[in-house]
């Protein structure tokens, strides 16, 4: 459309231009014709001597015209030419001049200049109006696209009328009914499926925190049936309190999990620059201390920083930091990366690793892909990690083989990375 504004006016203002200079040439050819047309009939205007020889050839008379500037252009259309008429009494030779051809000339230019000037710019006038008034249903038809585009005001509407641009403002109303009825069904899912996700989370939140009275009495008559009757019971019978308590204890963790997991994602997110290089060296050295006994390298990158939510994304690298120490846990060299590659950022280990077919499960609440007696865990830490980026816009994803590392990737929703 703004193409079309733009070389419409230029467009009539050349074929204006066009028509006046063809129009000019038109007139000078009409004079220059008329002017050959006198000068041919010997008017006495376009005559410039007449002279009258005897028949001996004797010079008998001169008749000179109308002194005027000797012609420059004008020669060139009407050439002075000398023509004689030879009679018995004597000859008679008539010179014609083209300098009253090139004085109406001179006096013709400024005003076919003028009207040439003049009608390039009625033309562009006029193809800046046949632009506007063409390109109008066009406009109309923008404007309101892009205030539906902007403000999501889908019940605004075109003007319709006749013809094509007609039809087309018609197609465009039916769009925008549409849309706007898919809007409202949007908006209405997401208001439902707001409600439901708050009242699983506080379902969740609810029985998780109330699971833990009735564990810990189930966790404390096994202990006090062990204290006061423990000589009753053989061999077989203690191990299966052992059991007993070591399914508290893992029933305990799952609460403990399910509950971070949902306090962390109800947490209002604050977006703020974050330094995840400190994070990241705050959490090994956190690591290290709690098992000084293990060498483990790390190869933390300096300098890598993004936009979020620090609690929030200390908790992911603490959850991807820690799978990292436990899974290397088997390894002598155990290595532990974090740093950024193609726009995420990444925690990487040269541990168990896994099966990449198995990848897509990994984040998931409570999937395991290896078994408690290999490596302890709850299943709720990647699941924890895959919520906190998504609520920040990002996503995270994971690549690994079984015996080679792992290597868990994640973006928090900003364009590019912040760097020190």
């Amino acid at each position: 459309m703004r193409s079309i504004e733009r070389t419409a006016p230029l467009l009539v203002a050349f074929v204006a231009l066009l028509a006046a200079l063809l129009a000019g040439a038109a007139a000078v050819w009409m004079t220059v014709r008329e002017a050959r047309e006198q000068a041919a009939a010997h008017t006495p205007e376009y005559v410039a001597s007449t002279k009258t020889y005897d028949s001996a050839g004797k010079l008998l008379s001169e008749t000179k015209g109308r002194a005027e500037p000797p012609p420059t252009f004008g020669a060139r259309l009407l050439p002075g030419e000398v023509s004689c008429e030879t009679t018995p009494s004597g000859t008679t030779c008539v010179e014609v001049t083209s300098a009253p051809l090139e004085r109406r000339l001179r006096a013709m230019f400024p005003i076919l200049g003028g009207a040439a000037i003049a009608a390039t710019l009625l033309g562009a006038i006029a193809g800046m109006l046949l632009a506007r008034t063409a390109t109008a249903p066009l406009r109309r038809l923008a404007d309101v696209a892009g205030k539906a585009a902007r403000e999501r005001a889908y019940s605004v509407r075109v003007e319709t009328g006749g013809g094509e641009a007609g039809r087309a403002a018609a197609s465009m109303n039916d769009l925008l009914a549409q849309m706007q009825q898919r809007d409202v069904e949007l908006r209405r899912r997401s208001t439902e499926l707001e409600a439901v996700n708050k009242d699983l989370e506080s379902f969740a939140y609810s029985v998780s925190h109330d699971l833990r009275a009735p564990l810990g009495s189930i966790d404390g008559f096994v202990q006090a049936v062990e204290l006061d009757y423990g000589h009753l019971f053989d061999a077989t019978a203690k191990e299966y309190f052992g059991w007993i308590h070591e399914g508290c204890r893992q029933m305990r963790d799952l609460i403990d999990g399910l509950l971070q997991m949902t306090r962390l994602t109800r947490l209002e997110l604050q977006r703020e620059p974050v330094d995840l290089s400190g994070i990241a060296q705050s959490v090994a050295e956190s690591l290290q201390q709690g098992s000084p006994e293990r060498t483990v390298r790390f190869d933390i990158r300096n300098g890598v920083r993004t936009i979020g939510d620090e609690r929030l994304l200390r908790a992911v690298l603490e959850n991807l930091m820690s799978n990292a120490w436990k899974f290397t846990r088997h390894k002598a060299d155990a290595r532990i990366e974090f740093g950024e590659q193609g726009g995420a950022y990444y925690v990487r280990d040269n541990g168990a690793g896994f099966d990449p077919v198995h990848a897509s499960k990994m984040f998931r609440p409570f999937q395991r892909l290896h078994s408690m007696r290999e490596f302890e865990g709850t299943g709720i830490g990647l699941a924890t990690v895959q919520k906190i980026v998504e609520r920040h816009g990002g996503r995270a994803w994971a690549e690994g083989e079984v015996d080679k590392g792992a290597t868990i990737y994640f973006t928090t929703g900003t364009d590019t990375m912040v760097h020190a």
